[in-house]
């Protein structure tokens, strides 16, 4: 459901009329944005002189949409928020996830905790992305899997490089009693139309190099519809805040706006040159919104086991450099080392 749309209707869930400027200050939306659900959704209210009102029809479209984002939750106390992830879910992931395949030193691979898997699990939940479309751009972590634990097994894609770790998702899911629609995806080859504008939110955690970066942002940006949220992890430690504003400038390149900004949202078994915490990156799209790569496939090192900020562009103040397109030999692709295909 459209976001906009969704806080208008829980606005008016007590079934009286608000003039459209209360309506505004209430729920927290434009006078421009309330005109335009208005006129997009004409099943879901009704406007009269003396305000606006939601119909049965909304009314019923959105509590469809509370329980879809709160699936563990009774009816009772869908206004509220799903409980964090408690001992027994994370226990139960962490028997799912047996028998995945073991991390990839050379590719430097370090996986989130099973709270924080369930955690980002439930945020993209409570968000109403999985209802949008949610891709998952690499899925290394499992969040899929996570997401399919929380109730949420339907609405969700997988892209990834690694056709084992692929196989194992479905096998998983399919044990679970759920399909789990997945799809071999080098991210350094130019995206396949039948995916491009395709879904309404992604996932990715991507390569700290900058370069990486940029290749996965764009490979976000072009996955995704106009009205579309991306959200991406990345972090640094305290003494390099300047590898963070380096990401910041290539998502204001792109014409990305950060609609929010949790910090340490995810826990990593290991990553300890960054605190083992990563920031969550809630992005929207703009009318200026653009790729940062070009049409032809990437080349050269996106991680390689070197500092994620070599060509010191950002310690100085210069701008980050895109990707480099085909002309050179192939790197192989990674984030904290994870597959070409994204992160978790």
């Amino acid at each position: 459901m459209h976001e906009g749309a969704f806080r208008v209707l829980r606005t008016l869930a007590d079934r009286q009329r608000r003039a459209r400027p209360e309506l505004a200050r209430a729920s927290g939306e434009a006078e421009s944005v309330l005109r335009e659900l208005l006129a997009r959704y004409p099943k879901w209210f009704d406007e009269q002189p003396e305000g606006v009102r939601a119909t049965d029809v909304g009314l019923a479209a959105v509590a469809t949409e509370l329980a879809a984002r709160h699936p563990a939750a009774e009816a009772s106390d869908r206004a509220g928020s799903v409980a964090a992830p408690d001992a027994a879910r994370v226990a139960a992931f962490v028997a799912l996830a047996e028998g995945r395949a073991p991390l990839r030193p050379e590719l430097d691979q370090v996986w989130a905790t099973p709270a924080s898997v369930l955690a980002r699990a439930q945020h993209l939940i409570e968000a109403g992305e999985v209802q949008r479309g949610l891709v998952l751009l690499g899925d290394d972590d499992l969040t899929s899997l996570a997401l399919g634990q929380l109730g949420a097994s339907r609405g969700v894609h997988v892209l990834d490089v690694d056709d084992a770790l692929l196989g194992f998702l479905r096998e998983r899911a399919e044990r679970e009693g759920y399909a789990l629609p997945t799809t071999h995806l080098d991210a350094r080859d130019p995206l396949p139309a039948a995916l491009r504008g395709r879904f309404g939110a992604v996932f990715t955690d991507p390569p700290y190099a900058d370069e990486g970066f940029a290749l996965f942002l764009s490979r976000a940006i072009e996955l995704t519809r106009p009205d579309a949220r991306l959200y991406v992890c990345f972090g640094a430690s305290r003494r390099a805040p300047e590898r963070a504003l380096s990401k910041q400038r290539l998502i204001a390149e792109a014409g990305l706006v950060i609609e929010a900004l949790l910090p340490d949202f995810h826990t990593y078994d290991g990553a300890e040159s960054i605190g083992s915490r990563s920031s969550l990156y809630v992005l929207s799209k703009t009318p200026g919104t653009r790729s940062l790569v070009g049409a032809e496939p990437v080349t050269g090192p996106l991680y390689t086991r070197r500092s994620p900020n070599p060509r010191g562009g950002a310690d100085t103040g210069g701008a980050p450099s895109p990707p480099r397109q085909a002309g050179a030999a192939r790197g192989r692709a990674s984030r904290k080392g994870r597959s070409s295909g994204g992160g978790s």
